[in-house]
């Protein structure tokens, strides 16, 4: 029996991991404890130390790759710089339309407002799709780095559950 198990069989909290293999260790850990389980009769589930489990989960929260935790506030600062490219974008098509309609007696003015508007407005919305799409490529590049990396753990945990069996 390892030295977790036996903290855990004892009544103690599992240690706290200290390195990077730690998320390996948890996930290792947390399987244990569901294939060490009792087993309830006539059924296939089992009974497992609630607590002991959501310790492990916290801990496996705690030391998730700092790539997720920069992936979602990536998502969100591309909402974020979306709705403020929206919303200058709304400013910029008012504040066309307030020009137009002050120039509106004059046909030579209300054409050029009507040009000036239409370019006011295409920039800020060229703006934004450069914006957005930036924000875009770089929040996908960081995404396929992270499934890059879960597919290799994910590989190893297949790899080392097929050693186990």
């Amino acid at each position: 029996m390892s030295d977790q198990t036996a903290a855990s069989a004892n009544g103690q909290k599992p240690a706290a991991p200290n390195n990077e293999n730690d998320l390996y260790e948890l996930i290792d850990r947390l399987e244990n404890q569901v294939l060490q389980a009792k087993t309830i009769p006539f059924s296939g589930n089992c009974m497992v130390d609630r607590e002991e489990l959501l310790v492990l989960i916290g801990m496996l929260r705690d030391n998730l790759p700092v790539e997720i935790k920069q992936a979602r506030w990536l998502l969100q600062q591309n909402r974020q710089v979306v709705a403020e490219a929206r919303k200058d974008a709304d400013n910029l098509l008012r504040q066309a339309e307030k020009r137009v309609a002050a120039m509106i007696d004059e046909h030579e003015i209300t054409l050029q407002a009507r040009q000036v508007a239409a370019q006011t407005l295409e920039k800020a919305n060229q703006s934004a799709r450069q914006i957005r799409q930036g924000s875009l490529d770089y929040a996908n590049k960081r995404l396929s780095e992270l499934e890059e990396q879960l597919t290799t753990m994910l590989v190893t945990i297949q790899k080392n559950k097929k050693e186990l069996k």
